[in-house]
């Protein structure tokens, strides 16, 4: 038995996205089981959550005159993690039901059209094409004596010099707004295990 879920946690990140120049993270306690914590993470919808709705419509208004398409995660009924995988491109590098969940992203988020790809996580693993960033969005659970924690870590990797350059003001300007959706999917979940 490990004494620090973080070594665990780490693990998980590093063996899909072990470099990184862009990274946050975010804990909460929750007063349920690993278990229950783990599955009230997958289970959030956007309806549970207090800024997520109102942030994804400002971000997409862009695409929105480009296209009639609505993106389809936000329905209030629909887990979050569901349309990330069906509206923003996301796609499941690893998904342990009672532990760790890891989402890969890769695409060009500066541009209008945010260019997402949809990858194998073999096809992750292995991407490094020029003009792109390659990014992770992890959940993991864990125990610190006897109180559940809730973790969700970010990393974001530009594939060259040009891609880093295009994507820092990108990130400066979004980081913000996106830890304070990882707050409230964290409080989120706490709220459905029971906290």
């Amino acid at each position: 038995m490990r004494s620090r879920k973080t070594d665990l946690k780490m693990a998980s990140c590093d063996s899909w996205l072990p470099e990184y120049q862009w990274r946050t993270h975010h804990g909460r306690s929750v007063r349920a089981e690993p278990a229950v914590a783990a599955r009230a993470v997958r289970d959030v919808v956007p309806g549970d959550m207090y800024v997520l709705r109102p942030l994804v419509f400002a971000r997409s208004i862009p695409a929105r005159l480009m296209s009639a398409k609505e993106e389809r995660y936000l329905a209030k009924d629909e887990r979050v993690i569901d349309g990330l995988y069906e509206g923003v491109g996301a796609f499941p590098l690893q998904d342990d039901p009672d532990g760790d969940l890891v989402v890969g992203f890769v695409g060009q988020p500066w541009t209008l059209r945010q260019n997402w790809l949809t990858l194998t996580p073999d096809e992750y693993r292995d991407f490094d094409e020029p003009g792109h960033i390659k990014g992770l969005m992890a959940f993991s659970v864990g125990t610190r004596g006897s109180e559940t924690r809730l973790h969700t870590e970010t990393r974001v990797y530009g594939t060259d010099h040009a891609s880093v350059r295009r994507f820092r003001p990108y990130w400066l300007l979004i980081e913000p707004f996106s830890s304070l959706i990882r707050h409230d999917w964290l409080a989120a979940a706490a709220r459905n295990a029971g906290s």
